[in-house]
């Protein structure tokens, strides 16, 4: 459902725009009309436009652990034709299997609002077992390429343009070995090129794995995280040359045999030029690696309040997202974690220190029996502040024989935010779609239709995944940008845009590889502004320190922002 666009030419940094669907003019600004409301606003249009895939967890009864995790998506304009377009990860056969055919990863593109799988002729169709993306440009050649994680070799494809990739991770220094699961592209050296953060989770053999049974019944179960040492988590850093070096160790990231790394954000928290490192845990502290502006990370997550919640636990962490929750302009940090445990909300006070206001914030409640995955922070309604999405589903299959009143299939939730940091449960406003209980993990956040409205993508384990479209008209307005960076780093991953109007704090964006779950979002910034068209001011911080300033005229448009060499 493509809507029309056109396309505004101008110069200088503000080199074009794409004005498309503007609101509803007959609906009051903030306030859901009643058309809508009443069917939901967020509307599963996956299936009737294309969207043919099915995961396979490979599951052969035995309750292999990796089944318990897999798998993500997200978005990307691979061709660059200025539409996104859809990437899946799949499984594999685990011993034991019966799988007929071979499950492997599908590429699908968006031609005219339908969705048309070109995973053969594109050549990104692996049949290892997929975990997750991340979408990064490691030659400077301006073409997007796709980073796999995997349960073994990871894979890089190199974008070759005219549609084609080709699989260079062994060449490339990148293929890895481990349990490959959440990955970042970032300049985290401060070199000019991209270089790359895998998290890696458990040694598991799945010729030679435990068989674990619930203590109190003695029937079989999928073990428990602790069953297994953790893995080293990868930091490769990019020679310039089309390879990369290992150096996690070196650099000071110290993840190890206690550290079993799910969700990966990077992130200048401190706006200091220098992207940090968030890594969620399963089971153990999380690790916040704060970059010293010369690419050497000292770990502060216990220092800064982010390694335990405010009780003093470590948690499971699984996914998570950075953004400024409260509107103070410091960012913030959200992290989904297993049931009786609740998500955690650590909200920034000043220079680096995190404070956990789960309670006061209103998710503790809502969110203490679901075991959530996939997390995003934007601006569902374009009210100007950061609303929550959590996709949930249980690691164990059969929980309903071990806890009263939890399913294995469990409904997605939405919070919406009061603009303070207060989060309301709007789940079932969202429509029965968005609400209907799964097996979720993956769930990254994209405009693809181009109507201002941000749409989610929400993976399932052994079933289709879900696209919602974002279907709530309030009559607010919103702006976008697309980045174009330095010829290094054309993507401008790492880019920081503050958004003001006059001397108010509109929003602050960062141009992001991977996050959520296993997931990739819409590399464009997105800003919802309430009921106001007045002129903006967008500040940017490039990632080789360079400052900028655009005025914005015009609202309700995708805006193009391009990287200046001279001030």
């Amino acid at each position: 459902m493509t809507s029309v666009c056109r396309l505004l030419v101008a110069s200088s940094l503000l080199v074009g725009m794409i004005a498309c669907g503007s609101p509803d003019p007959s609906s009051s600004p903030g306030e859901p009309s009643t058309e809508v409301a009443e069917a939901g606003w967020l509307v599963e249009v996956g299936r009737a436009t294309g969207l043919d895939f099915v995961h396979q967890d490979g599951r052969s009864g035995r309750r292999h652990y990796v089944e318990t995790v897999a798998s993500g998506g997200g978005w990307w304009d691979y061709d660059d034709d200025g539409d996104l377009d859809l990437y899946l990860l799949n499984g594999a056969a685990t011993p034991g299997s019966d799988l007929e055919s071979t499950p492997r990863n599908a590429l699908f593109e968006q031609r005219d609002g339908r969705w048309v799988e070109v995973t053969t002729e594109v050549g990104v169709g692996d049949e290892g077992y997929g975990m997750g993306l991340c979408i990064g440009d490691i030659d400077g050649d301006g073409r997007p390429d796709l980073f796999v994680t995997n349960y073994g070799p990871d894979r890089l494809y190199r974008n070759l343009g005219e549609g084609k990739f080709e699989e260079i991770s062994a060449a490339a220094g990148v293929d890895g070995g481990a349990w490959g699961t959440n990955c970042a592209f970032a300049d985290l050296d401060l070199d000019g090129d991209l270089d790359l953060y895998v998290s890696n989770y458990v040694e598991v053999d799945l010729e030679n794995a435990p068989q674990c049974q619930d203590p109190a019944r003695g029937f079989a179960s999928y073990c428990r995280p602790l069953a297994f040492d953790g893995q080293g988590d990868y930091l490769y850093l990019n020679r310039g040359d089309g390879t990369f070096e290992e150096a996690a160790r070196s650099r000071g990231i110290h993840q190890g045999l206690d550290d079993r790394g799910f969700g990966v954000v990077i992130s200048d928290l401190s706006g200091d030029g220098a992207p940090d490192i968030l890594v969620a845990n399963d089971g153990t502290l999380n690790r916040f690696y704060v970059n010293d502006g010369r690419g050497h990370f000292e770990d502060q997550s216990l220092l800064a309040g982010l390694a335990l919640s405010g009780d003093g636990l470590a948690e499971s962490g699984m996914g998570l997202d950075v953004g400024d929750i409260d509107g103070d302009g410091l960012l913030d940090l959200a992290v989904t974690n297993y049931s009786f445990e609740s998500h955690t909300l650590y909200l920034q006070r000043a220079d680096l220190f995190f404070e956990d206001r789960t309670v006061e914030s209103g998710l503790e409640a809502d969110s203490y029996l679901q075991v959530g995955w996939g997390m995003q922070l934007f601006d569902i309604d374009n009210d100007g502040d950061l609303d929550l999405a959590v996709a949930n589903g249980h690691v164990l299959d059969n929980i309903d024989e071990l806890e009263t009143g939890i399913g294995y299939a469990q409904p997605n939730q939405l919070w919406i935010n009061d603009g303070e940091g207060t989060f309301k449960d709007a789940s079932a406003e969202a429509g029965a779609a968005w609400t209907t209980a799964k097996v979720s993990r993956g769930l990254a956040v994209g405009d693809f239709n181009d109507d201002g409205r941000l749409d989610l993508m929400v993976t399932q384990t052994n079933g289709h995944p879900d696209l919602f479209e974002n279907r709530l008209e309030t009559g607010n307005h919103w702006v976008g940008f697309q980045l174009v960076g330095p010829p290094s780093n054309r993507l401008a991953l790492g880019t920081r845009l503050t958004l003001r109007r006059g001397e108010e704090l509109i929003g602050i964006g960062e141009v992001r590889s991977g996050g959520s779950f296993l997931s990739q979002n819409d590399l464009r910034l997105h800003f919802g502004l309430g009921a106001s068209t007045e002129p903006l001011k967008a500040h940017l911080l490039w990632p080789d320190g360079r400052h900028q300033v655009a005025v914005v005229e015009e609202v309700d448009r995708y805006l193009t922002l391009n990287y200046e060499s001279e001030p």
